[in-house]
C-alpha cells in the first residue's frame, strides 16, 4: 500500500483503501527505511505505462493531481449492528510537488477526502493530510526529514475501536528525522528519531449513553521512537537488516484518581530485504518488543512482532501481493495496556486487457484485548478482556480511458464485530468513481 511517505503516487494503491488499516503502517514507511524518500511500485506502473498521468513540469519539480469522485451505496452507514442503508457521494483529490533534481530531493504533498451519506447525515466525514519531507546526501551519506500532518476520523469498523454513533474526529502530527550511513556500502547504518502527537478534541458519543458525549481527551498522547538499524548486503539484490527500536508513550491529559498510564517500548528484530526486478519483491522483519509502564500499577505487556511484505509477479500481466504485520499498538479507548493486533491482506491484480486492470483483495484483522486492572473497573478506562475480528475482501475493474481519466468500479465487503456492541454484523459497499489525473 502507497504511504504518505514522498511525492504524490502517480499509481492506484495495489489493495483497494478500507477503513480498517493501522494509522502508523497505513500513512508512514516500514519499520527499518530512512525518511524522506520516495517509493514507487515500478512493476505496477509497468502494468500499464502509457496510461500513466505525466503531470507538470514546472522547472526544477514536477506537480502530479488527481480528482476522483464517485456514487455508490452501503447497507450499513453506521457500521454498527443493525446500521441504516445509504447512498455515497465521493469526492477524494490529491496534490503533490516533487523535485527532479539529480541529487537530493524535495517533495510536498496533500489530500483530501470527502463523504457524504444522504440517508444517515451524522455520519458525513471530511479528512485531510498533508506532508512535506525530502533527503539530502552527505558524501556517501543520506540525510532524510519529513513532517506529516493528518486530520482524520475513527469508525467502529476500525481495529482497535469501540462502538460510537458517529466518527470521531482526531489529528495526528508526525516529525521524523533519519541519517543514512554509507548507503551504497555493504554495511550500512540507519539511526532515526521520530516523535507523533495523537490528538481527539471531539467527544464520543456512545450507543449505550443517548444523548451522552464522552470526552476523549484523556487519549492525547506523544509517542517518541528512537531507533537504530543496520544493513548487510551480501548480494547485489538481497541485505539483512538488524534493528533496535525504542519507544516512549507520554500522555498529556491525566486522569485525575488514576496513576500515570506512560510507558516506555523496547523491541529487537530482524530480517531479510531482497528483491530480484519483475519477479519477487520480500521484505521481512520479525523480533520481539515489549512494553513497560511507569507504575506498578499496569503490567508490562509483551509479544513477537512482525512486518512483512511479499510481491510476486508469475507473469508479465498478473501481480500477487501479501501483507502481514503483528504488534502492540494502542485502543480507541486506551484501557492503559492496549491490544495486540494482527493484520493479514492479500490481493491479485491482473491487467486483462491493455487498457483494463482487474484486482481484488481479503483481509483478516484480529484484535487481543486484555482485562482492565481491577481497581480501573467502572471507570473511563474499563475494558473487559476480549477479541476483536474482521474478515473483508473486495472487487475492482478499472477501465483506463486515457493518461487522464480513468472508470472504476469496486465492490467491499466486512464482517466483523464491535467491542461495546453484541453479535457480529455484515457492511456491503458498492463504489462507481471516475479519476481525473494531471
Amino acid at each position: 500500500m502507497y504511504r504518505l511517505v514522498g511525492a504524490f503516487a502517480c499509481a492506484a494503491p495495489f489493495f483497494p483503501a478500507h477503513a480498517s488499516a493501522q494509522v502508523l503502517s497505513q500513512y508512514f514507511p516500514e519499520i527499518g527505511r530512512g525518511v524522506g524518500e520516495i517509493w514507487v511500485d515500478e512493476e505496477q506502473l509497468r502494468l500499464s505505462r502509457e496510461f500513466q498521468p505525466q503531470g507538470l513540469h514546472l522547472g526544477g519539480f514536477k506537480l502530479n493531481g488527481n480528482l476522483n469522485e464517485g456514487v455508490g451505496y452501503i447497507d450499513n452507514a453506521n457500521r454498527l449492528p443493525g446500521g441504516v442503508q445509504s447512498a455515497i457521494i465521493s469526492t477524494m483529490a490529491q496534490i503533490g510537488l516533487t523535485s527532479d533534481w539529480s541529487a537530493d530531493r524535495l517533495y510536498t504533498n496533500a489530500s483530501v477526502s470527502d463523504l457524504r451519506y444522504p440517508s444517515q447525515g451524522s455520519q458525513n466525514q471530511t479528512t485531510w493530510t498533508a506532508a512535506i519531507g525530502g533527503y539530502h546526501d552527505i558524501a556517501n551519506d543520506r540525510l532524510g526529514f519529513d513532517y506529516s500532518h493528518l486530520s482524520l476520523v475513527q469508525v467502529p469498523n476500525t481495529i482497535g475501536s469501540f462502538a460510537t454513533i458517529q466518527p470521531v474526529k482526531y489529528r495526528v502530527d508526525r516529525a521524523a528525522l533519519s541519517y543514512t550511513m554509507a548507503r551504497d556500502g555493504r554495511f550500512s547504518l540507519i539511526p532515526e528519531a521520530n516523535i507523533t502527537n495523537f490528538a481527539f478534541d471531539q467527544s464520543a458519543r456512545l450507543p449505550s449513553a443517548i444523548g451522552i458525549a464522552v470526552p476523549q481527551t484523556y487519549r492525547n498522547r506523544a509517542v517518541i521512537v528512537e531507533s537504530l538499524t543496520g544493513r548487510y548486503r551480501w548480494t547485489e539484490a538481497a541485505s539483512a537488516l538488524v534493528m533496535l527500536r525504542g519507544t516512549e508513550i507520554r500522555y498529556t491529559h491525566g486522569l485525575a484518581g488514576y496513576p500515570g498510564r506512560d510507558s516506555n517500548g523496547l523491541a529487537l528484530l530482524a530480517g531479510i530485504d531482497y528483491n530480484a526486478v519483475h519477479l519477487v519483491d520480500l521484505r521481512v522483519m520479525a523480533g520481539y518488543q515489549r512494553r513497560f509502564y511507569r507504575n506498578a500499577a499496569y503490567p508490562d505487556y509483551a509479544t513477537p512482532i512482525v512486518e512483512a511484505q511479499a510481491r510476486w509477479a508469475p507473469t508479465r500481466l498478473t501481480r500477487l501481493q501479501l501483507d502481514v504485520q503483528h504488534g502492540i499498538e494502542d485502543s480507541a479507548f486506551e484501557n492503559v495496556a492496549g491490544f495486540t493486533y494482527t493484520n493479514v491482506q492479500l490481493g491479485l491484480t491482473h491487467q486483462y486487457r491493455r487498457d483494463v486492470l482487474l484486482s481484488g483483495y481479503f483481509t483478516f484483522q484480529k484484535g487481543e484485548y486484555q482485562n482492565t486492572p481491577t481497581h480501573l473497573v467502572g471507570s473511563i478506562l474499563t475494558q473487559s478482556g476480549g477479541s476483536q475480528t474482521i474478515f473483508g475482501g473486495g472487487l475492482s475493474a478499472q477501465w483506463l480511458i486515457s493518461r487522464h481519466l480513468s472508470l472504476n468500479l469496486d465492490y467491499t465487503i466486512s464482517n466483523q464485530n464491535v467491542l461495546g456492541t453484541t453479535g457480529k454484523f455484515t457492511v456491503n459497499t458498492v463504489m462507481i468513481r471516475v479519476d481525473l489525473n494531471l
